[in-house]
């Protein structure tokens, strides 16, 4: 329960910060939320809530980003998914196609064996392709993991990360994005991750818009409680500032 009040409590503050980028903007400021929700009554009552956001700001060469995400789902009053992230990421920019990054991060999710899990992250990032329409981005680098599982106990692993993400502009209203991460573990071997998401942005004016999401995480070595694949489907409205 604490947990979640944290994560309540970042999201929120993430909304104002975002806000408060658009009543007094400086240029470096750029702020995303996003919300949605789905209630059903009736002979099988069910609610789904789900918030997600992210701020950054720019100065020279140096980005800071802020994130965070909640979703919580019930069904006939019983809960079924809960889970929520959210970290800080810092970038540098080396050339006009290479960067560096560091970041750490909180996520938990008890519905798939861990109640938190922790990363820290370093590496570098790499535009293989970055125009107007079109920006494709490559990421190489380390991380480090600490996972509080439901049954008990602390695991620490090491994990190689690859990520990749592509963002196309179609026309005026329509976008698409698609990004994918492969997290080899060099502690266990066989306890990979391997996330995706595919989504479509459609623009309803200059600020607001409707997003189409599919998220797929994989873990090879799952807890007692866990599975192998969760796979999320979202339709949310955005808010870009």
């Amino acid at each position: 329960m604490r947990a979640v009040r944290f994560t309540l409590i970042a999201l929120a503050f993430l909304f104002s910060l975002a806000t408060m980028a658009q009543e007094n903007p400086p240029p470096p400021w750029k702020g995303e939320a996003e919300a949605g929700a789905i209630i059903v009554s009736g002979n099988n009552d069910s609610e789904s809530y789900n918030a997600k956001a992210k701020t950054e700001y720019t100065i020279e060469k140096n980005l800071y980003a802020a994130f965070g995400r909640y979703l919580k789902t019930n069904s006939l009053g019983v809960e079924s998914a809960r889970n929520w992230e959210i970290g800080v990421r810092y970038e540098h920019q080396l050339a006009d196609y290479l960067s560096v990054y560091v970041g750490q991060k909180a996520e938990s999710d008890i519905f798939n064996g861990y109640l938190q899990r922790d990363s820290t992250d370093a590496g570098l990032k790499y535009f293989l392709v970055k125009t107007d329409e079109t920006k494709w981005t490559l990421e190489a680098g380390y991380r480090y993991q600490k996972t509080l599982p439901t049954a008990g106990g602390t695991l620490h692993d090491n994990l190689g990360r690859v990520y990749s993400e592509y963002n196309r502009t179609l026309d005026k209203t329509l976008s698409f994005k698609y990004w994918a991460e492969y997290l080899p573990n060099f502690t266990e071997p066989d306890a990979y991750l391997a996330n995706t998401e595919a989504s479509l942005n459609i623009m309803l004016n200059s600020i607001f818009s409707l997003k189409l999401a599919y998220l797929l995480q994989y873990q090879n070595v799952p807890s007692v409680s866990g599975k192998y694949t969760t796979t999320t489907t979202t339709m949310n409205l955005v808010a870009k500032f």
